[in-house]
């Protein structure tokens, strides 16, 4: 007993002595302590979105009405008698020329009193005649002149009706339209996102109490 009461004596009196030795210790291990802590020792890897807007070219379609000539068969006509005609002695007559190749002669006609339709030519020559109080026509003819005359048969005043028309064919040339997909470059704007990888070495202060901002 008397041993460890002079122990803790000598202890005490030791303390007394050296304690502003002991106390720089213990200050020097947490300055290097502190010291520690502040540098940057631990490696933090951050991955970082970046958006990048840039133009790129793309096609676009549009539709364009494009001409294209063709050639036609048109049908022209000419009408040169349509009515009714007193018939008269002599008969009813019409004059007609035919200027294009390929003509048609087409009509009708319709009369109370029966007689005779004839087409002639410009030198009396008859082309085409037909009888009765009515009836049809679809006559060939060339180029040239020509008389279509009605007679009555027995008697004359009557109002015969007459419809001749002259009916040709003859090509043209014709534009027409068709509608045609075209393409072409147009600027549009992208939007791209990529991820970058950065590192950054932090303290063991910061890495501990400000680990929610890493």
């Amino acid at each position: 007993m008397v041993t460890t009461n002079k122990t803790l004596s000598t202890i005490r009196e030791y303390l007394r002595a050296h304690w502003k030795m002991l106390a720089a210790g213990v200050l020097v291990g947490f300055v290097l302590v502190a010291i520690t802590f502040t540098l940057p020792l631990i490696n933090i890897a951050r991955e970082i979105i970046q958006t990048e807007h840039s133009v790129d070219m793309q096609q676009e379609s549009y539709v364009v009405n494009e001409p294209y000539t063709i050639t036609e068969f048109i049908e022209g006509s000419k009408v040169v008698a349509s009515g009714f005609y007193k018939v008269v002695p002599s008969g009813v007559i019409i004059l007609f020329v035919i200027g294009e190749t390929d003509s048609v002669l087409v009509g009708q006609f319709d009369n109370t009193i029966p007689g005779s339709f004839t087409v002639l030519t410009d030198t009396n020559r008859i082309v085409w005649e037909t009888r009765g109080s009515r009836g049809m026509i679809n006559l060939p003819l060339p180029p040239g002149r020509y008389l279509a005359k009605f007679r009555e048969d027995v008697m004359w005043g009557e109002d015969c009706f007459l419809y001749l028309a002259i009916k040709w064919k003859y090509t043209e040339q014709v534009t027409r339209y068709q509608q045609v997909i075209n393409y072409r470059d147009v600027p549009v704007k992208v939007e791209r996102q990529s991820t970058i990888i950065t590192e950054e070495r932090i303290s063991v202060w910061k890495y501990l109490f400000r680990a929610n901002d890493i």
